[in-house]
């Protein structure tokens, strides 16, 4: 049984050191400098887990708040300091008029050397003990040291001894063995479940209910954007994808968008490849693919496990008569440069043509699939969704509004991680539930837990 930070009141609190951890895995604008909280392209996850410090903030509470990590440095890098997620943090406690104290940011200095937390443990101690009830100390990015993403238990065990409480608000690294999600939580005797949490664990326990049901509508999975991870153990958009067939039925359907179509699009010429294995599927060329694709986005380097992945998930759904809707038509730019008259529409790709984006009888087949569905489940956006090139963004948003369509029809929705978050609230539109988490919401979907989850159990 999981408990809320909820359950406990000011007495359990006032001058406890409780540690907190957040998820603030953010996109930033690189162009910002990073002491400009406008650095921050999307604060979704950061204002998720701010309800619960403020929480702790109000009872007293001496707050060590490790607010997640900013994306994969190599050591340390102050590009991905979490300076600009600090200061956010800051103005928006002093905002709300609940801190007396400084908010404290270690072991980095704000205007000086950034630093690691691993080869500063002495530092970050001596500064929680000079916490009073009621401020915050944010510790700085925990990826600065390589032994941390292993689940190091030094590291784990470090921070442990420093607290007396242990609160997990962080959803969206919960399926994560970094040190302070695991390991670190076996060593602290009072874990609570975070306010946003506890509701993403409510709301996913109740769709997975939905899915098992016997009698129910179709469910759509829309799998897009860039990545297809094929590391082994690593749970992907994919390795969900044929977790799912195993539970979906005839009327449910598959979407494919975004980058990771053209991989499929070539693993649906080289099906026969697929089905004779690994070892033949190897044998491709990849001069002979990117002919399907032109210069669209491939993982060149992986590109024949990637193909092998996405034609298991095709020769699945084939077998169990359930539809991959793949895009009829693509959006292409020609040479990477946006300029009049080297955008088109096309059905097949040709070299020196890159696709943005899905075509327009695509975004007609999606929508229509996506009207007649009673569950959809959103892991990535359609097409390049970039600022840069803004008419790449047309699919994802009419897949968005099609969503918002479809809640007001009673179809559950829920889009999965900061990408798909970031289209639905860039577009403005409403759906049953925008979860933080991408790999964290399906890895919860496929297994009905999550390792980060089972730790926090009494």
């Amino acid at each position: 049984m999981i408990h809320s930070v909820k359950e406990l009141r000011q007495s359990d609190l006032k001058g406890k050191i409780v540690f907190m951890r957040g998820s603030a895995d953010v996109p930033m604008n690189d162009e910002k400098d990073i002491h400009d909280i406008s650095r921050i392209k999307d604060t979704s996850r950061i204002e998720s887990f701010l309800p619960t410090l403020r929480f702790l903030v109000k009872n007293g509470a001496k707050v060590v708040l490790q607010p997640g990590w900013i994306g994969r440095p190599d050591g340390v890098d102050k590009t991905k300091s979490v300076i600009p997620v600090y200061l956010y943090i800051k103005k928006k406690l002093e905002d709300s008029g609940i801190v007396e104290k400084n908010v404290l940011l270690a072991p980095t200095e704000l205007r000086g050397k950034v630093q690691s937390i691993a080869t500063n443990f002495d530092t970050i101690q001596e500064k929680i003990h000079k916490l009073e009830n009621g401020q915050v100390l944010v510790l700085e990015n925990p990826r600065f040291d390589k032994e941390y993403n292993k689940g190091d238990e030094y590291y784990a065990k470090r921070l442990a001894g420093m607290v007396d409480v242990y609160v997990a608000d962080d959803f969206a690294q919960r399926h994560r063995p970094a040190s302070d999600i695991v390991p670190m939580a076996k060593h602290v005797d009072k874990r609570y479940v975070g306010i946003h949490l506890m509701h993403e664990i409510e709301y996913i326990n109740e769709i997975t209910k939905v899915l098992k049901k016997g009698r129910r509508k179709p469910f759509v999975f829309i799998l897009a954007g860039k990545k297809i991870e094929t590391k082994a153990g690593v749970v992907s958009k994919i390795t969900v994808a044929l977790k799912l067939l195993d539970r979906m039925k005839s009327t449910d359907s598959i979407i494919v968008g975004g980058a990771v179509a053209y991989t499929f699009m070539i693993a649906e010429k080289y099906l026969g490849w697929v089905k004779a294995g690994p070892g033949e599927v190897s044998k491709i060329p990849v001069g002979e693919m990117k002919k399907l694709v032109g210069d669209s986005y491939i993982a060149e380097d992986q590109i024949h496990d990637q193909v092998m992945l996405a034609g298991r998930v095709l020769l699945k759904a084939k077998e169990k008569g359930i539809v991959v809707h793949l895009p009829r038509d693509h959006l292409v730019m020609k040479s990477g440069v946006v300029k009049k008259g080297k955008l088109k529409y096309v059905s097949t790709i040709d070299k020196g043509w890159m696709g943005v984006d899905i075509g327009v009888e695509a975004i007609k087949d999606f929508k229509e699939v996506i009207g007649k569905a009673g569950f959809v489940v959103m892991s990535g956006p359609v097409g390049m969704f970039d600022k840069k090139v803004p008419e790449a963004a047309k699919g994802s948003t009419e897949v968005a509004k099609a969503l918002a369509d479809a809640t007001k029809k009673g179809v559950i929705t829920v889009s999965a991680g900061g990408e798909s978050t970031l289209l639905v609230n860039t577009v403005g539109v409403k759906i049953s539930h925008a979860s933080i988490g991408g790999g964290s919401t399906l890895e919860f979907i496929e297994k009905g837990t999550l390792p980060g989850i089972e730790v926090l159990e009494a």
